[in-house]
């Protein structure tokens, strides 16, 4: 893990001004930071580099910060899929000299290239997933990893975004460019920042231009769907293969996969395998069949091709591993160590660190984006309804409808809908359009490998990518580019049946387990910050009530309004109540049952009618004839 600052001002700034911010930013860090991190500064009166990272490298053979005479790169990331030759400081000589190389990374990755005293060059990877955050204020332009330390530093103090936490309330992620806190952005995918010294009084003038971006990787991969697909399955399988070459040559180590009954693990176990770079196997059994699959999978590998792979196996969302620590403490932890930005399902994972990783973990790789070839969120194929409402309708499902305040599905429709208006002007047409969808905002925002070096996602490499979008939708329902890969790289794999979302039951932790139901009442209570109008209470009751009786309750409501509570409480100060209990004693109290004997009047139930099932799904009328 790391933290980086860089900061550029129109002219010259007086010790006093420079001390100030400095104590901001540190102030800020030193909650999260801990002390064994390593810190790097550069600079002088009109511009200055902070980075903090861990002091042990591990296997890791790429250095966050790396120097040569006048030059200095900063690295953000892994720059997996890239000529890496020469390192940092020659992979910053080719961002100065215009070259884009950020179009083959795969993300997350971004770099900082300085000139020293004369110009910085500042670039975002093709997708926009590096989690590089700028502002500007009183002259002073500055780029962060942490919006909350960008917005201390620049205006004295991280206020929440409120348009950004509605997005967050509806889509789960914080959309676009969105952050946490006002006056804070996230760098746009393909963003190049270059800044230049003005002369001898000091001071830097600098601009920002898009350079080729994810519009560009989708637009070609579009462009050949007419192709055979043969040419599709060669294109993502080069990908991957490229992206398991790089890694080995980034990291000393070998890698972890994490193995399930799935699909999209099992074409990435299979690429290595085929490549012969056999991983290290870690398989989440909070799903028993996910287990079983694996398990046979692995075996396969021992009986066919006398191959020994270490296989472990955990339960992540166990109750003895989640509940040692209460909820409020997960959600505050969870919220701390990735500065308000992941998705809140992971409340009901084992509590965060107080403080960020002291070392770093091993490299591992996820099956992650594997949806884009599938038609993951596709409708039947039966459907009428039109692609572009698809979409919509699937990003803004965070909470159910009903429970999001109307001005934030609002604003998160016209905001989607005007990125489907814009992949329409790209060329994309029918289910392409959830596709693109899929790719710029959940794979970009939400995808928690945007978070942890080392977490590689080979399936949102650029070659992997365009290649989804090469395939028909038919195609895509049919798995073609799973199952065909799978058949040739490791055919005795292919005739194990893929574990879905719907086989079988789940061990994990729910929300509402332990203290759950105490503190969400709790919260309910005494969060009453902005933050939390962006749900309606009564929804989050009726929840909690069911969860409090035996039973399943939307689970994506429970944590939605815990995760807003929790920051508010945090962000929004003064706005908190003092604890009355109320809520709790109103949930919990036992309901009034039906006399004995009582049946419903059949006069009553004669006069129900269903009327037939439609795409917005059934509706009761109620006769009065």
């Amino acid at each position: 893990m790391f933290v980086s600052l860089i900061w550029l001002s129109e002219r010259p700034l007086s010790a006093e001004t420079m001390a100030a911010r400095h104590e901001r930013f540190t102030t800020g860090a030193s909650a999260v930071v801990p002390e064994s991190y390593v810190s790097h500064e550069f600079g002088d009166g009109d511009w200055g580099v902070t980075v903090l990272h861990c002091a042990d490298q591990g296997a890791y053979r790429w250095p966050t910060v790396a120097a040569e005479g006048p030059l200095i790169a900063v690295s953000l990331g892994l720059p997996v899929g890239l000529d890496a030759t020469g390192g940092p400081v020659a992979l910053a000589r080719r961002l100065l000299a215009g070259e884009d190389w950020h179009t083959d990374v795969v993300p997350p990755f971004g770099l900082i290239a300085i000139e020293t005293g004369r110009r910085v060059t500042v670039q975002q990877d093709w997708l926009g997933m590096c989690r590089l955050f700028t502002g500007s204020a009183d002259g002073v332009t500055a780029m962060c990893t942490r919006p909350s330390l960008l917005a201390a530093f620049l205006h004295g103090a991280a206020e929440p975004d409120l348009d950004g936490w509605a997005s967050f309330t509806v889509c789960g992620h914080f959309g676009g460019e969105f952050s946490p806190f006002r006056g804070a952005r996230q760098l746009r995918p393909g963003e190049r920042v270059t800044a230049r010294r003005r002369g001898a009084g000091g001071g830097w003038r600098v601009s920002s231009e898009p350079r080729p971006a994810v519009d560009d990787v989708v637009a070609a991969g579009f462009a050949a769907r007419q192709r055979p697909v043969r040419e599709s399955l060669d294109a993502a399988a080069e990908a991957v293969k490229r992206t398991a070459a790089s890694i080995h040559e980034l990291y000393d180590d070998q890698i972890v996969l994490g193995l399930s009954g799935g699909k999209d693990s099992r074409l990435l176990a299979a690429s290595l395998v085929a490549a012969g770079r056999l991983p290290r196997f870690a398989t989440n059994e909070d799903t028993r069949a996910e287990g079983e699959v694996a398990r046979q999978l692995v075996q396969l590998l021992r009986e066919k091709r006398g191959l020994a792979p270490e296989h472990t196996f955990h339960q992540v969302g166990a109750p003895a591993n989640v509940l040692t620590v209460g909820l409020a403490e997960r959600t505050r932890r969870l919220q701390r160590q990735y500065d308000y930005q992941f998705p809140s399902s992971y409340t009901a994972r084992p509590a965060q660190r107080e403080r960020l990783p002291d070392r770093p973990r091993a490299a591992t790789f996820t099956g992650a984006a594997g949806e884009l070839a599938t038609g993951y969120w596709y409708p039947p194929a039966a459907s009428d309804v039109a692609p572009d409402q698809v979409a919509v309708s699937r990003l803004l499902g965070a909470v159910p409808p009903a429970v999001a305040a109307p001005a934030a599905q609002s604003a998160e429709r016209r905001r989607v809908t005007a990125l489907v208006e814009h992949a329409k002007d790209l060329g994309l047409h029918d289910l392409h359009l959830i596709d693109y969808i899929y790719l710029v905002e959940r794979v970009r925002r939400w995808y928690t490998s945007a978070y942890t070096t080392g977490m590689v996602t080979p399936f949102v490499s650029p070659g992997f990518v365009a290649a989804t979008f090469a395939l028909t939708a038919a195609q895509k329902r049919d798995r073609t580019m799973h199952t065909g890969l799978i058949r040739r790289l490791v055919p005795e794999w292919s005739d194990i049946p893929f574990v879905s979302v719907g086989t079988g039951g789940s061990t994990a932790t729910r929300l509402w387990h332990g203290d759950g139901i105490e503190v969400i009442a709790d919260l309910l209570d005494t969060a009453h910050g902005p933050i939390t109008e962006l749900v309606r209470r009564d929804r989050v009751v009726h929840a909690l009530a069911k969860a409090a009786h035996g039973g399943e309750p939307d689970r994506r409501t429970l944590q939605q309004f815990t995760y807003l509570a929790v920051a508010s409480e945090q962000l929004e100060p003064g706005t908190t109540r003092p604890r009355t209990s109320a809520t709790y004693a109103a949930v919990t109290a036992p309901r009034p049952q039906p006399a004995a004997g009582w049946r419903p009047d059949p006069r009553l139930v004669a006069r129900l009618r269903w009327v037939k099932k439609t795409r917005l799904g059934r509706r009761v009328s109620v006769s009065t004839a």
